[in-house]
C-alpha cells in the first residue's frame, strides 16, 4: 500500500467513529506534518496540570510519554497547527475516501513530507489508587469527563 493510501486509510478510520466518541482522537500537527491519535487513557496518565501524575505508570517509553503529553497540552491550549480529524461515522468506504482526500486538499497537506505517528502496540496505564493524586484534593482519577 502507498504513503497516500496509508494515510488516506488511517484518516478513514477517524471517520468512521461515531462523532464525540472519546475512546481514540485523531489529529493533524500541521508544524510537524504529523499524523497522530490521543487515547482516552492517555488523560488517566495526567494532572490537572498536565504533567505525569506520580500515582501512574504506563508501558510507553519516556519519549512517547513527553510526545503525548505535549500534543495535550497543546491540545487543551487549541494550539491553531493541531487540527482535529472528523468523526463522522461514516460506513461507506468510498464516502470515507472522498471525505479523508477533501480533508487532505483542504489542509494542503504534502503527502511526501507526512508522517503516521506509530505507537508500541500494546499500551498499558496503571494508576496506584493507594498513592492521593496529584489533581485537585476534590477530584477523583475517574471523574475526567466532569
Amino acid at each position: 500500500m502507498n504513503k497516500r493510501n496509508r494515510i488516506i486509510n488511517w484518516i478513514g478510520v477517524s471517520l468512521s467513529l461515531p462523532q464525540n466518541k472519546q475512546s481514540e482522537m485523531f489529529y493533524f500537527d500541521k508544524s510537524q506534518n504529523l499524523f497522530f491519535s490521543i487515547h482516552i487513557v492517555d488523560y488517566f496518565m495526567l494532572n490537572e496540570n498536565l504533567e505525569i501524575d506520580e500515582s501512574t505508570t504506563s508501558s510507553y517509553n519516556k519519549k512517547t510519554e513527553n510526545e503525548i503529553v505535549s500534543w495535550i497540552k497543546r491540545i487543551e491550549l487549541e494550539d491553531k497547527r493541531i487540527i482535529s480529524v472528523p468523526q463522522k461515522g461514516l460506513t461507506d468506504e468510498t464516502r470515507k475516501k472522498i471525505e479523508a482526500e477533501k480533508f487532505l486538499d483542504d489542509l494542503s497537506v504534502d503527502i511526501d513530507k507526512t508522517k503516521i505517528w506509530e505507537v508500541e502496540e500494546k499500551i498499558s496505564v496503571n494508576i496506584d489508587l493507594t498513592k492521593e493524586r496529584t489533581n485537585s484534593g476534590n477530584k477523583k482519577w475517574w471523574e475526567i469527563w466532569k
